[in-house]
């Protein structure tokens, strides 16, 4: 029998021994696995608790924000200023509006500590729009949400408590939310009306009643003494304070005489002087096609002129029939020589509604000077065809913007604009031209690649449309595209079908042009002025572009339709856009 060798007793394994050591792995794991679970409960918790403080904040930072929005706002309605500044109501509000926003959502604030002011605006270098943190005037609100106190855990900004803390050795951590909201600024392009119809309410046919004419009249006169224009080249004034001869007086002199030689002689304007020159020659001479000013003219012209002003006067109705002086001296001149190439110092005249729509743009440029907002602003002009005012040469004056036109030097638009007369580039109404011309101004021509306008980016493209008549112009190749659906831009009420539409083309021709401009992106606001203008059309571009449409009646006195032409554009100027959260404002790569 082969002896067996003896087992080494301790090699021998006993399940009793391995049990044990499952036990003590297991007893491991389980802690290990526990704290892993009560990691992830914790992490749920705080990306929870963080998600809802950051929803609360985004909210709170909004709400703040349109409390600035709304003190411009009441500033447009004529109860505040312009500029919000560290002392305003606004920025007391703000910080209200934004403790009670986020109180609201559950979450605490301290509206001292926890909200601040800054002031945006465009770095043209870089592209961006940095924030000057404590600059006022303030369009930018941040809020901050904090958990980070660590002195008492029952404050409420306590750092968040963990449920399972100890099981990562730490009751707590501290957590912190915030969001910054702006309001953004715009890119404005006004659009004015410039057709001859822009003086109706100063002319004797002025619907406002021969009184508020003759005053009008007479309110152009005297700003022409006063401005005191002379003839190019010479120290002649053209409206001198004792008048043409016997043409001495508002009301005129009244003569039965009926040639044209006859006439001028009774009215003493064929007198002349030592070397033989009219003493009074007709006053205005016009201007050459790049804006500078025509001599003095001839004799011969000179009464040529007088005798078609003769044969107006001679030939007109009523009261003033046959009457010769300053009224229907200054009534013959907007009423048959409006353009600037024919009468060049109209514009030194208050000639109604034109004058109280430069004054509302004056308006207008003033608030935005005060809001400070990093709003920039062209100028485009219609009569039968639309001009961009890139630039203006009147022989006082030499602008060119065209390297900027779309600008902050608002003086200099304000100096373009006021310079011009009702009708200077015709009497028609090519308000579509003048849509399309903004369009390209703001946003470039859309069958160029190349072409992005001047519009900056990370501004809010904004137009605004005023006429004082019907859109009469168009070009006569156009027709409205066959799958133009009207209920896409004028279904007012929500029901499917359209509240406005036209058959007339050029009416289709303005409207198609501004649904152009808002596929870009474009805001349009508009203004319908008088009697005399299209509300229908013009509530609907607006209605279609996001804008506010403004009536402007007019129809009683002339310091009313001021009125209202200045609370209108003040209006629009104070209609910032809502409120937004800060994103990274880098213009695309090329």
């Amino acid at each position: 029998m082969r002896n067996q060798p003896l087992k080494n007793p301790s090699r021998t394994h006993s399940p009793h021994n391995r049990q044990g050591i499952i036990i003590v792995l297991t007893g491991f794991a389980l802690v290990a696995v526990f704290a892993f679970v009560a990691l992830s409960v914790d992490t749920g918790r705080i990306v929870l608790t963080e998600t809802d403080m950051q929803n609360a904040v985004d909210a709170a930072s909004l709400a703040a924000a349109q409390e600035i929005t709304a003190a411009v706002y009441a500033a447009g309605q004529g109860t505040g200023s312009a500029n919000i500044d560290a002392n305003s109501i606004a920025v007391e509000a703000a910080r209200s509006m934004a403790q009670q926003v986020a109180a609201a959502n559950g979450v605490y604030i301290d509206p001292a500590n926890d909200v601040r002011f800054g002031k945006r605006k465009f770095d043209a270098d870089t592209g961006t729009w940095p924030i000057e943190w404590d600059s006022s005037p303030f369009n930018v609100v941040q809020v901050m949400a904090r958990r980070t106190g660590t002195d008492d855990s029952s404050a409420p900004d306590a750092e968040f408590p963990l449920a399972f803390g100890w099981a990562v050795g730490r009751d707590s951590v501290p957590i912190q939310t915030s969001a910054t909201a702006f309001v953004e600024a715009r890119d404005l392009v006004v659009v004015l009306d410039f057709s001859a119809s822009m003086n109706d309410d100063s002319s004797l046919r002025s619907g406002l009643g021969e009184t508020a004419a003759e005053g009008a009249l007479d309110d152009m006169w005297d700003a022409l003494v006063a401005a005191n224009p002379t003839f190019s080249g010479t120290n002649q004034s053209k409206f001198p304070g004792d008048g043409f001869g016997n043409m001495d007086s508002y009301y005129g002199l009244h003569t039965t005489a009926n040639t044209y030689s006859s006439i001028r002689a009774a009215l003493g304007v064929n007198e002349n002087n030592p070397d033989g020159t009219r003493k009074y020659p007709f006053p205005q001479a016009g201007r050459y096609s790049d804006g500078s000013e025509k001599g003095k003219p001839s004799n011969s012209t000179s009464d040529s002129r007088w005798n078609d002003y003769i044969y107006y006067v001679y030939n007109k109705s009523g009261t003033y029939n046959k009457r010769y002086g300053y009224r229907t001296l200054m009534d013959y001149l907007q009423e048959q020589r409006y353009s600037s190439s024919l009468s060049e110092d109209l514009w030194r005249t208050p000639h109604y509604p034109f004058h109280a729509i430069k004054e509302g743009t004056t308006l207008f440029l003033d608030f935005l000077t005060e809001l400070d907002f990093g709003d920039e602003v062209g100028l485009v002009s219609y009569g039968a065809w639309a001009v961009q005012e890139f630039t203006h040469y009147d022989g006082e004056v030499d602008i060119d913007i065209s390297d900027d036109p779309i600008t902050n030097d608002y003086s200099t638009i304000n100096t373009i604009q006021y310079r011009h007369q009702a009708g200077d580039y015709s009497g028609w109404t090519g308000m579509g031209d003048g849509i399309l011309k903004a369009r390209e101004l703001l946003v470039g021509d859309a069958d160029d690649p190349d072409d992005d306008g001047y519009s900056r980016y990370g501004a809010r493209p904004t137009m605004i449309i005023m006429t004082d008549g019907q859109t009469n112009q168009g070009p006569e190749d156009w027709s409205m595209p066959g799958d133009f659906d009207w209920a896409d831009w004028t279904d007012y009420d929500g029901d499917g079908n359209a509240d406005y539409s036209t058959t007339n083309w050029k009416k289709q021709y303005a409207f198609w042009e501004a649904t152009e401009a808002i596929k870009r992106g474009v805001t349009l606001h508009t203004l319908a002025v008088g009697q005399g203008a299209d509300r229908e059309l013009m509530e609907a571009i607006a209605f279609a572009g996001s804008g506010v449409f403004i009536d402007v009646p007019g129809g009683s006195t002339i310091s009313a339709l001021e009125s209202q032409l200045l609370d209108a554009f003040r209006n629009i100027a104070a209609k910032v856009p809502p409120a937004k959260l800060v994103y990274e404002m880098t213009a695309p790569s090329e």
